[in-house]
């Protein structure tokens, strides 16, 4: 618009490929006016514009297919904006705005309405950009049909992406329902079996633990309330298939549970009690065991950048797709990263405390968080300070010693 209205020629339009190739690389300047540059700047980059089910109509909620046949911007291009964007320092980037990061380039696009992934320009385009060394670099959205029904060419995938990227990343797969009469209704991408499967293959090869203490690469699901065709059954329907994805060992990332944007005509009322009550029963039987099974107790969280002071307590995030929430329990300083070790899980975030600690230095906030500390220990630890070696530890705590060495340095 910007552009045509300089030039005095202002229509409707969408971007030309020649345009994108060019407006990407003079306008990524801008970048050093965000005010999270450089440090915890996450940087979107668009693979292609569209949805591959565009000439079916796509998903009944969705502005993708308005977009028509799918533009797909080729690898050096993309690859020259991330190397412009690290150029100017940004280090953490998202392959994020398209509808399936497993369909980039697809073989059959318009041909049919799940085409084969194209394993070789998904390999061009993740080795270039690794060999960038970008700090962060995810995904995200990625249709669990392409994943479920070309499982060869997908499972080859799924191991670039763990190869390439960086630990944490996530597939969000967007089954939105898994109640066969609302998939119907709505032209739904996938079934419950397809999103099944595609959770079974991305685990298989992405559940292992990454040098950032996140696993490598995870599923994640979008469930969407107020589709045609729900009612109270529905609920039920994807809660037992989300109970069925624990049950059998599965790890979901994150389960994204929203209420639909009405942009077609017409309008699904939503039963808030309803809707209330499957989210709280989603979160206590599901989400928080799931994140006990991800980050289990004492686990270390590498590279938490410290953002913001609630109350009296501290809250930060791994820089990435869908990062963790984690809560420190007193206050320190914002605008840093920092290692940090679970105390205790919540539904989608989890407590911490800053690791190592620094027992000649901690503070006593930090201190009585330590487990088995507390305040009147905390208060002992300062007043017998310094501690030079294990022995002066042993001496003054006793017992405690051995417990305080899994959180501690001198």
């Amino acid at each position: 618009f910007i552009y045509d209205f300089i030039n005095g020629e202002i229509a409707q339009r969408k971007r030309k490929v020649n345009e994108w190739r060019r407006w990407c690389i003079l306008g990524a300047e801008i970048v050093k006016q965000h005010p999270d540059f450089p440090h915890a700047l996450i940087a979107e980059i668009e693979t292609y514009r569209g949805c591959i089910r565009w000439f079916n109509g796509g998903c009944s909620f969705c502005i993708e297919p308005s977009f028509g046949r799918p533009l797909m911007r080729d690898e050096e291009d993309i690859i020259k904006e991330i190397r412009e964007l690290r150029r100017l320092g940004v280090a953490h980037f998202r392959l994020g705005c398209q509808s399936c990061f497993f369909s980039y380039k697809a073989k059959g696009i318009g041909k049919r309405e799940v085409p084969m992934p194209n394993v070789d320009a998904i390999k061009r385009l993740l080795e270039g950009i690794s060999k960038l060394n970008p700090a962060v670099l995810h995904i995200d959205n990625v249709n669990p049909a392409v994943v479920a029904e070309w499982e060869n060419e997908s499972s080859k995938i799924a191991e670039l992406i763990v190869k390439y990227c960086t630990p944490g990343n996530t597939a969000a797969l967007g089954m939105e329902s898994a109640d066969k009469e609302v998939i119907r209704r709505n032209n739904l991408n996938s079934s419950p079996e397809q999103v099944m499967r595609a959770i079974e293959i991305i685990n298989e090869i992405g559940a292992e633990r990454g040098d950032n203490g996140m696993p490598l690469f995870l599923p994640g699901i979008n469930i969407l309330c107020g589709l045609r065709g729900e009612n109270r059954r529905t609920y039920e329907i994807n809660y037992r298939f989300l109970k069925k994805i624990f049950e059998k060992g599965y790890l979901l990332r994150r389960i994204n549970i929203r209420q639909v944007v009405y942009l077609k005509g017409w309008r699904e009322k939503i039963d808030k009690k309803v809707f209330l009550k499957f989210k709280r029963r989603t979160n206590e039987e599901i989400n928080k065991p799931m994140l006990q099974k991800i980050l289990p107790r004492e686990t270390i969280l590498r590279d938490v950048y410290l953002e913001i002071h609630i109350g009296k307590k501290t809250y930060g995030r791994q820089i990435g797709s869908y990062p963790i929430l984690v809560c420190l329990p007193y206050k320190t300083s914002l605008n840093k990263f920092v290692d940090v070790k679970i105390l205790k899980q919540f539904y989608r975030s989890v407590l911490a405390i800053e690791y190592p600690v620094n027992l000649n230095k901690a503070s006593f906030n930090v201190l009585k968080n330590i487990p088995n500390v507390g305040e009147k220990r905390a208060a002992f630890i300062i007043r017998h300070r310094p501690y030079k070696n294990y022995k002066d530890i042993k001496k003054f705590m006793g017992e405690l010693a051995d417990e305080l060495l899994k959180w501690i340095k001198i």
